[in-house]
């Protein structure tokens, strides 16, 4: 009665004769065919082998880049040490460069000097050369380009054979008399004289 209304439990009839004389098919060409069966396997090969090349291939190219990221990273955390260390060595030393500076605008004004010195020496050798022997100094001043000297002595010719020696050497370009005192009690002549340079 369950059988009715449930058909999938009925028993399975027995097979009987056919009365129709069909050709029966095998099981083997029903479920599979061994030639369809080497194609696919042939195929799924080929595939499998492609795709584990593209695998590799992609793999390699990953650990190529992680490597070259490594050695990239090594060197740049090099170059990151160095620099902090140079930072480090740098701000233990301050004021170094203001230090340098001053010592080279010492430096310049020191040759600067000593370039000037040397004319100024010949034209206080011209000078000082060209004094009598008659005359005294009394005050000396030079630079570069003027001088101012005082002179005393017994005769004024000394004073005006002095200075008419300057300019007929020609170093001298102009002498000026800035003043000229005579003491009658120690009967001596002060002159101040001064010159310009050629």
């Amino acid at each position: 009665m369950l059988e009715k209304y449930l058909p999938f439990l009925k028993r399975p009839e027995k097979p009987g004769k056919n009365l129709k004389a069909e050709p029966q098919v095998s099981d083997d060409t029903l479920f599979f065919n061994p030639e369809s069966l080497r194609e696919e396997a042939f195929d799924a090969g080929i595939n499998v082998k492609i795709s584990s090349s593209i695998v590799i291939f992609l793999s390699l190219i990953l650990i190529g880049l992680l490597v070259a990221h490594l050695v990239a990273n090594f060197f740049l955390n090099g170059l990151l040490n160095e620099q902090k260390n140079l930072e480090f060595k740098i701000n233990g030393y301050p004021g170094v460069e203001e230090k340098a500076l001053q010592i080279a605008d010492k430096i310049n004004y020191s040759k600067k000097t000593v370039n000037a010195r040397r004319p100024l020496t010949t034209r206080i050798s011209f000078v000082m050369s060209r004094i009598p022997q008659g005359l005294a100094l009394s005050t000396v001043a030079f630079n570069s380009r003027t001088f101012d000297i005082a002179v005393k002595g017994s005769s004024p010719a000394q004073v005006t054979g002095m200075f008419l020696s300057w300019l007929r050497d020609g170093e001298i370009s102009e002498v000026t008399i800035k003043e000229a005192v005579f003491s009658s009690s120690e009967n001596t002549y002060l002159v101040r004289l001064g010159g310009v340079y050629r």
